[in-house]
């Protein structure tokens, strides 16, 4: 009884080891599947890259190559697999290949990275930047041909500007010669109509003559002062002047216009503004003279008003004057005000023919407040009449002026 037991033990650790060593040799194979498996999955990915790939051994053989590195190279797996590829077994190493192939030299660019494994010492990379090295020549092309033509559009600019500069001198020059002559006729009219004994017919003829030189000198004044603009030559020339005057000045030179229409003019001063301010006195008269011969011209019937008013005061010496010049005219439609301040151009094409003028007198008055660090601005509706205006900032002309 005790014999059986023992050998009924015996032969269940025999067969136990045998079916241990069944598992072990069913687990290899397996792994050896698994490994088959494995090594087809890579070899299908290395495949389907389109980067070249060889791995090389630490004496620089081919023991593997890829599709793409045969299409990249031109030469089949058994031309490549064996061979010496030629190239440093370093890690990082960088360097473009010339390669030729069906007549054409392509460029492949190569990055070698090291790899320890059995017999692999390195991995090399190819990748064909032919492309990439084309459009670096043609984008270099293109950067030198415009290069080449920026430089002649400076020199044609720099020529444009010389041209300019001599096209505004002549025109100021002219302006002069023209002033000159145009200043005696209007001083040769005064002295007809004040102090000669002429009749009804030569007096009206003196005033025509008076009238037509007074317009045609307000033209070349106003070309004279836009070509000054245009150079550049006009500066600000600050000192103290007399509020008060300055405005009856502005009113006197168009208080003969105004007659010929039945317009009254006048000026509205606020008595908070200081009598005597310190700035450019000659280029606000002028640009309130530009804006009141405009109001006069486009005024038919009612007024027109030139003004100041305060509107701040700061400290220590600094007082805010709103100046504005305001008529009963024809008006102006809304999109017409973004452009009118545009030299050569009035609001309507139709009025130059109907009015006259050279449409510079209102973009001589912008440039004029812009250089005095002012905005121009212009409130219409057509048929409503037209108000101009500008705030400048200006100084008092001496500390007891602000308690006048």
């Amino acid at each position: 009884m005790n014999s059986r037991n023992i050998d009924h033990r015996d032969d269940t650790v025999f067969h136990f080891k045998d079916e241990n060593k069944q598992e072990v040799a069913d687990s290899t194979q397996v792994q050896k599947t698994r490994l088959r498996t494995s090594s087809k999955s890579l070899l299908r990915i290395l495949n389907a890259t389109a980067d070249g790939i060889l791995i090389l051994d630490s004496s620089g053989y081919v023991v593997f190559c890829n599709k793409a590195a045969h299409k990249l190279l031109g030469k089949e797996e058994h031309e490549l697999m064996g061979t010496m590829f030629g190239c440093p077994i370093a890690d990082g190493h960088k360097t473009e290949l010339q390669i030729t192939r069906n007549g054409r030299v392509r460029t492949v660019e190569m990055h070698v990275s090291a790899l320890d494994y059995e017999n692999a010492a390195a991995v090399a990379c190819l990748r064909d930047i032919t492309k990439h090295v084309d459009l670096q020549k043609t984008l270099a092309a293109s950067n030198a041909e415009l290069k080449k033509l920026n430089e002649e559009l400076v020199q044609a600019r720099d020529e444009a500007i010389a041209q300019h500069k001599l096209k505004g001198q002549f025109v100021a020059n002219i302006s002069h010669e023209i002033r000159t002559p145009l200043s005696g006729i209007l001083g040769l009219a005064d002295i007809l109509l004040n102090d000669c004994q002429l009749g009804e017919e030569e007096l009206e003829n003196v005033r025509l003559i008076q009238q037509a030189s007074a317009q045609l000198l307000t033209i070349v004044n106003d070309i004279l002062d836009f070509s000054k603009l245009d150079a550049g030559h006009i500066s600000l020339q600050e000192s103290d002047f007399m509020l008060d005057s300055l405005l009856e000045e502005v009113r006197d030179s168009v208080v003969g216009a105004c007659a010929q229409k039945n317009l009254s003019i006048s000026i509205v001063l606020d008595p908070k503004v200081p009598k005597q301010l310190n700035g450019d006195g000659q280029k606000i008269r002028q640009s309130l003279l530009n804006l009141a011969h405009n109001a006069v011209k486009f005024t038919p019937t009612g007024y027109v008003r030139i003004g100041a008013e305060l509107q701040s005061t700061s400290y220590p010496n600094t007082v805010r004057v709103k100046f504005h010049v305001e008529d009963t005219g024809i008006g102006i439609e809304k999109l017409a005000q973004e452009k009118i301040f545009q030299p050569f151009v009035q609001a309507d094409g139709s009025t130059t023919r109907f009015y006259g003028g050279t449409g510079l007198g209102l973009s001589i008055a912008k440039h004029f407040v812009e250089l005095m660090k002012g905005r121009l601005s212009v409130d219409s509706e057509p048929g409503s009449g037209a108000k101009f205006w500008f705030e400048l900032d200006l100084k008092y002309a001496d500390a007891d002026d602000r308690h006048q």
